[in-house]
């Protein structure tokens, strides 16, 4: 079988390229947003009176309460859209002064300049907003920032506010208690029970809700009439996040007390009891889940299915297992999916014994249902029932997925399967009948590498084991074949294979000639001497320091490499021979991290005939090998290359590249007098980013923001202060937005969205990816406009979920995030542990969630709150910039000449 190692193909410079000029695409236009029943309305919303039809008792009409059905269509939230607008034209205050006092205009005008205050200015004026009952407004936004800031002076302001005579006021002050939770917000429970009895439409949700938050149980009743009539799937928190959730409600009164209505006549309720007793899963409920399972609604039967899962002894299986079998194709896959986010990995792991092995193509589909769900779910409890499966399957390929399944939750007791599988071509490992398409690749073995190599990383003191195992079969799929592939150079890599190193300096420096001008063909050795160069550079083998020295000098003299002399004269082959060398060198140093490579690299960069792509592939080596001493000479560098030609800008911009990957502090402040117009954008935007990731200190900050009121530099200031800064400078800088162009604010999106990409060790041990989250969710927190900007949180989210492979030294791929962040949310430290749980939600990883969620433990209530806002996400359309080029390198923050 033939074998072309995609790894080795020439590729484009994996390097985005920035907008040539400040104009924001047409792509990153606004979008409006959408919120499902917004509360508290805003400050152009509905006047006071019903928020729902009324049906003369009191609650209005409902959707019956089904939790799992509670979101507004978008087309009705346009028409409520449209309805706002023709309510605020007509819109009279009542039971106020605010009319007499402020004028809307004021209002705003007041909102914003309290905004652009630091926290202990601000937090006054919100508290005296808090009290003065006759601006509403101003009273709920006081309500609204001391909530989010958990001010507990606050807190008895807002409790007062649940005696308003406005029930907007009561609303939002009740809504306001939620950011606050149990115990903190106990105190509020007698002025919530006082303030339900004379309740209307438009307060009597959010009451409800707090009190069932607040776990009052003499509320049950009242609240479970709001939940019947579908008003509590409505509710949102301050931030128009969804804040319904079946355990708040299920935790106001006894188990017992709620399993009573499992033969209620209403859908919803019988599907909110199916719903708890599955989340507690004793073994006592068999009974009444076993009823549940069968249950006329798919809803009702699917949540069942969960619990009856979780207990999992023979009693409850039966019935699961016969629900499964029975279900048609569309059921099933409910089924499945309640199963998934449920029960989790174990769940879908029993469910395999209900896969129809009547028909080989069937079982085949349902098979790889089932695998692709544990793929995409990977909880670490899965485990042991996976290794139990792997004994008992005789069929290779799914003995294959179910291992690598194990490995991407890091788990070790995949790796003699593994092993195994790289000694198997699969040509004769599979039928050309019953199975072909397993035949048409090797995937199966380049993947298999990879999770190889990702569990070598983790597990250092395993490494002779992991070699015992899985080396012989790696070595022979690499040595069997034309050229190796670059996963299986990264295995001996990271499993410290010395074994390996004859074989591994010969790919690195191959004996074939190097290319000559004019020759068209591209010898494929010298693609992959690249990646043996990194990986030799990883083994740090001291033979092959002076051949990574001289593949830096592998230029000939009178030869120009750069891309532009490569597009002429027949010299693209060489070219990108010695791009492969260059780039393979520079990596294979930042690898090895030993400042000894300094001057080396130094010199490569500032020759302008080297290629331009490995020479910011060199850049960003530095940052790896340079000493905090020799930061410093860089940031001279940085200074000194100031010349306006395009070829010194691209050394300048280089070597802002290094600064982003060391962050030193005392050599990124010398980088604040960069912000200015007399720069090239690009620069401009390389030198905030070198800021922001570098380090900054309350110095910077002030300086940083002091820039703000330059409409030239504004966006690159508020670039580095959202990335480095604290949590309250991001605040006040999204604030200054609120007097810009909105142009000005795509602008600043599109250059935020340009700065994340590659993901380091570093990064997470540093603590700048938790610092990159607070620093989004504290922007999420300021509206401009009118509107809260989510948007910092959306982009970090969808780059952080972007984390799969290794994409260059010493970045970090999602399996080995994945067994970190579990590993630091169960460990000692409590801020370690708060950081790995809100990446972990940044990140999608619902496994590792429901695993924590479920096992007792100081992390479990941080992961059920984290579980539950990943699960239910705020109704939110906004359009934000493309995304990185996925293949975007290491050194990808510059673009160079075309």
């Amino acid at each position: 079988m033939n074998q072309t190692p995609q790894s080795h193909i020439p590729k484009p410079p994996r390097v985005p390229t920035f907008p040539s000029s400040s104009r924001v695409p047409e792509s990153a236009a606004p979008v409006p947003v959408l919120h499902a029943a917004k509360w508290p309305p805003d400050d152009d919303g509905l006047p006071p009176g019903p928020g729902f039809p009324s049906d003369g008792g009191g609650y209005g009409g409902g959707d019956d309460g089904n939790f799992k059905k509670g979101r507004f269509k978008p087309i009705y939230v346009i028409l409520a859209l449209a309805a706002v607008g023709a309510a605020a034209a007509i819109f009279i205050v009542g039971g106020t002064k605010s009319a007499e006092q402020l004028s809307p205009k004021q209002i705003a005008d007041e909102k914003k300049n309290t905004a652009l205050m630091p926290m202990a200015e601000a937090l006054p004026k919100w508290r005296a907003w808090a009290k003065q009952d006759d601006v509403p407004k101003l009273q709920e936004e006081g309500f609204t920032q001391l909530a989010w800031a958990k001010d507990q002076e606050g807190l008895p302001l807002i409790i007062k506010g649940l005696e308003s005579a406005d029930h907007r006021v009561r609303g939002t002050a009740a809504t306001a208690l939620l950011e606050y939770g149990s115990p903190a917000a106990d105190s509020a429970k007698p002025a919530l029970l006082k303030a339900l009895q004379d309740a209307n439409e438009s307060d009597r949700p959010q009451i409800a809700w707090a009190l069932a938050s607040l776990h009052e149980p003499t509320a049950f009743d009242e609240v479970m009439k709001a939940y019947r009539l579908g008003h509590l799937a409505k509710v949102q928190r301050l931030d128009g996040n969804p804040s319904f959730d079946p355990e708040m409600l299920a935790s106001m009164v006894p188990l017992d007390k709620l399993a009573t209505l499992a033969g209620d006549e209403s859908e919803s309720v019988r599907q909110l009891v199916a719903t708890v007793l599955s989340r507690n899963a004793d073994p006592k409920w068999t009974d009444a889940l076993v009823k549940l399972v069968s249950d006329k609604s798919v809803e009702v039967a699917r949540e069942a299915a969960v619990g009856l899962g979780k207990i999992a002894n023979e009693k409850a299986m039966q019935p699961l297992l016969g629900a499964l079998a029975k279900a048609d194709k569309d059921s099933r896959q409910k089924f499945l999916e309640a199963l998934r986010d449920g029960v989790g990995g174990r769940g879908l792991v029993l469910a395999l014994k209900s896969v129809d092995s009547s028909k080989r193509d069937t079982e085949k589909f349902q098979t790889k249902l089932i695998f692709d769900m544990l793929k995409g779910l990977e909880d670490p409890r899965s485990g042991d029932l996976l290794v139990e499966y792997i004994a008992r399957t005789q069929n290779p390929h799914w003995k294959t997925e179910a291992a690598l399944r194990l490995a991407e939750i890091g788990d070790i007791r995949a790796v003699p399967t593994l092993g195994w599988r790289m000694k198997q071509d699969p040509l004769t490992l599979y039928s050309k009948d019953l199975d072909p398409e397993y035949r048409m690749d090797d995937n199966e073995r380049v993947v298999s590498a990879r999770m190889l190599a990702d569990l070598a990383v983790l597990y250092p003191d395993k490494r002779p084991e992991i070699r015992q195992e899985a080396y012989d079969g790696v070595y022979h799929w690499i040595a069997d074949k034309p050229q190796p592939h670059a996963n299986g150079l990264r295995f001996m890599a990271a499993a410290d294979a010395k074994e390996a190193l004859p074989k591994m300096r010969g790919w690195a420096n191959p004996s074939t000639p190097f290319p000559k001008e004019g020759q068209q063909e591209f010898p494929p050795v010298w693609a992959t001497a690249q990646s043996a160069l990194r990986y030799i550079g990883w083994m740090q083998d001291p033979q092959a320091w002076p051949m990574l020295e001289n593949q830096l000098r592998r230029r000939p003299e009178k030869v120009d490499a750069t891309m532009e002399a490569l597009l002429q004269g027949g010299m693209a082959v060489m070219g990108m021979s010695l791009r492969a060398v260059g780039v393979g060198a520079a990596h294979g140093f930042a690898q090895w991290g030993d400042s000894k490579a300094y001057p080396n690299l130094v010199k490569y960069i500032e020759d302008k005939q080297n290629n331009e792509q490995s020479r910011i592939e060199a850049c960003f080596s530095l940052g790896w090998v340079a000493t905090d001493e020799q930061m410093k000479e860089v940031v001279k560098k940085v200074h000194e290359f100031d010349k306006p030609d395009p070829k010194t800008q691209l050394i300048r911009g280089c070597f802002l590249e290094t600064l982003i990957r060391h962050p030193a502090p005392e050599a990124t402040a010398g980088l604040v007098d960069l912000i200015n117009d007399k720069l090239d954008l690009e620069v401009r935007h390389q030198a905030a980013r070198a800021i922001g990731f570098g380090g900054m200190t309350p110095a910077i900050q002030t300086q940083l923001f002091e820039k703000l009121k330059d409409p030239s530099v504004r966006n690159d200031a508020a670039l580095a202060l959202l990335v480095g800064g604290d949590e309250d400078t991001v605040r006040r800088t999204i604030a200054t937005f609120n007097d810009v162009d909105p142009a000005g604010l795509e602008e600043l999106k599109v250059i935020y969205n340009q700065s994340f990409g590659y993901w380091s060790d570093k990064n997470y041990e540093s603590g700048d990816v938790a610092r990159w989250i607070k620093n989004a969710h504290a922007a999420s927190r300021v509206r401009v406009r009118d509107a809260l900007q989510d948007w910092p949180k959306l982009i970090l989210s969808r780059a952080i979920q972007g984390i799969d492979y290794d994409n260059g030294p010493h970045s970090i791929t999602r399996v080995q995030m994945r067994v970190r962040l579990d590993r630091d949310a169960r460990g000692a430290d409590d801020k370690k542990r708060a950081n790995a749980i809100a990446m972990l939600k940044f990140m999608g990883e619902k496994g590792v969630l429901m695993a924590l969620k479920s096992e007792q433990g100081a992390w479990q209530e941080p992961a059920r709150q984290a579980f539950f806002e990943l699960m239910n996400p705020k109704l939110t359309v906004e359009a934000l910039p493309e995304t990185k080029d996925a293949k975007a390198s290491a050194g990808g923050n510059i673009a160079s000449p075309r």
